[in-house]
């Protein structure tokens, strides 16, 4: 299974394993040094803090599989072919 996201930190072809989406959401997500945008914007306004019911960044080190890939967009498919349909 490979893991198509084409957002902050992807690869160019835009095909990852689990592995390496997951590592990407954690550099650049979980493992982010938020205090300066927090200082700009305020938890309550910026956009990428805006999760379901989630407190982010706090919560980002909870999320499963399907969070990530539901809060970055990213699809799972099982063959790349697949998304040349």
């Amino acid at each position: 299974m490979k893991i198509y996201y084409t957002g902050i930190g992807c690869k160019m072809s835009g095909y990852h394993t689990i592995d390496e989406f997951l590592n990407i959401m954690k550099k650049e997500f979980t493992h982010k040094d938020w205090k300066h945008e927090l200082t700009i914007f305020s938890r309550e306004t910026h956009y990428q803090l805006q999760f379901k019911n989630w407190v982010l960044p706090d919560d980002f080190i909870f999320f499963s599989l399907d969070d990530w890939l539901e809060y970055s967009g990213a699809e799972l498919v099982k063959d790349i072919i697949e998304l040349t349909k």
